[in-house]
């Protein structure tokens, strides 16, 4: 399937001077196939070696003996039976993080052996990153592979005139012909959401059962990775934060900050913030901290002890909920959290994949302003709703008081511009990396 990371690839090939590409992410956003499709397509490589370190650990003893490209690429081809051109052919190292002499062996990559092209993935990477506190900063290109925005969903259905309409109403904030359509795939992507292989499985007979089953592969080789990967007092803490992310982003209170009393009875921050940790290292969460002040640069004003945690992918969170699509059409206000909940998730995801860096400011007693960026034209307040009911007192206040050139509302009304707030349907979130 089409991804835009793609164009990323593209570009990091034509730089005279790249050095090795690493691509992180969480499993299964398609780091493996979207690195692969790209080198074997590209004109400028004859042939791609891919070297997989959990399925091929025999090939970590290239690495084992000496760090210098020459005798990695000897051995490389002494074991694989492969000729290996420097320039023409690209190594492709993946699930690096179970070869940490590879990891090592990237920084010698980069200034004995530039011609040489290079990338490497990991699932675990962040995590085994974090964790070592060894990697070779400065002596790579790094990229971030997340699951499939709104965007390139339309694309997996075959609605890319349709979206591409959207794109043109948001550059001239005029509505858009097509928004009920687009609404109705806005709906289904809460559901599906955009692991590559949940979407595949849609995509062919529209079977949102179909796609559960792959889902809950997914969220059950999660959870294979916390017991594999961590202790298991640790794994048990970050599996009681994961599996409470479905009741924090649907409280009564309507604030979905996070809270510990919602992980276990009794749990706090020193004792679970590791666990925290984890799941954003995995790429399997998001998280957005609050902000005290709504100036730049936001990252002074950051208050890393109030956040709020987001699944990294929606559709994984409403297989977690059991949620059905009618669940998202009914309007009784007692699942009024619940869908708004989702819809905040939903906007965190599509804010994530396009490069922005979301806070969040306020608090329950005085107002929340559930998403805060740093944009070209300055700081901007982001409203999420999930309906059209769109008052956003919060929003506007935040605008005020700092002086913001605008405000955003993201909800289900169309495009539209008024009195210093501009609309944002739900389905064109993801272009809000564009400001």
């Amino acid at each position: 399937m089409r991804r835009k990371i793609t164009a990323e690839l593209e570009a990091w090939a034509a730089r005279p001077n790249k050095k090795p590409l690493v691509i992180f992410g969480a499993r299964q956003t398609g780091k493996t196939t979207s690195a692969l499709d790209f080198a074997r397509s590209h004109e400028a490589y004859a042939d791609v070696i891919h070297i997989d370190f959990y399925r091929q650990p025999g090939l970590k003893a290239a690495f084992a003996a000496s760090l210098e490209p020459k005798t990695v690429v000897a051995t490389l081809e002494a074991l694989l039976g492969r000729e290996i051109s420097p320039g023409n052919t690209l190594l492709f190292l993946d699930e690096i993080q179970d070869c940490d002499q590879a990891i090592t062996a990237l920084k010698y990559f980069a200034t004995d052996a530039p011609k040489c092209p290079v990338i490497a993935a990991g699932s675990l990477l962040g995590v085994h990153v974090a964790r070592s506190g060894s990697f070779p900063v400065g002596y790579v290109d790094m990229l971030t592979m997340h699951p499939m925005d709104f965007e390139e969903f339309c694309w997996a259905l075959g609605e890319e005139r349709a979206f591409g309409l959207a794109r043109s109403s948001f550059q001239g904030l005029t509505e858009c012909p097509v928004h009920d359509h687009l609404l109705g795939i806005y709906r289904e992507y809460l559901l599906v959401g955009g692991m590559p292989e949940a979407v595949r499985t849609y995509a062919e007979g529209r079977s949102l059962p179909a796609a559960r089953v792959v889902q809950s592969n997914i969220r059950t080789a999660y959870a294979a990775d916390m017991v594999k990967y961590i202790s298991g007092v640790d794994a048990a803490k970050v599996g009681a934060c994961w599996d409470s992310l479905p009741a924090q982003l649907a409280k009564e209170s309507g604030s979905t900050k996070f809270m510990w009393k919602y992980v276990a009875p009794g749990a706090k921050a020193e004792r679970y913030e590791s666990a925290v940790d984890w799941l954003v290292a995995a790429g399997i969460a998001s998280r957005c901290t609050q902000v005290s002040d709504g100036l730049a640069p936001l990252k002074s004003f950051e208050k890393p002890s109030s956040f709020k945690l987001y699944a990294s992918d929606t559709g994984l969170l409403s297989d977690a909920y059991g949620a059905s699509p009618a669940d998202l059409e009914t309007k009784d206000a007692r699942t009024g959290h619940f869908r708004g909940g989702m819809a905040e998730n939903y906007a965190m995801q599509q804010l994530v994949a396009v490069g922005q860096k979301p806070y969040y400011w306020g608090a329950q007693s005085t107002g929340e302003v559930e998403f805060v960026i740093q944009a070209k034209d300055g700081v901007i307040p982001i409203e999420v709703k999930s309906g059209k009911h769109v008052a956003s007192p919060s929003a506007r206040r935040f605008a005020e008081k700092y002086g913001c050139p605008y405000l955003i509302r993201v909800s289900e009304k169309n495009f539209g511009a008024h009195e210093g707030v501009r609309s944002v349907p739900l389905y064109a979130a993801c272009l809000l990396g564009e400001l």
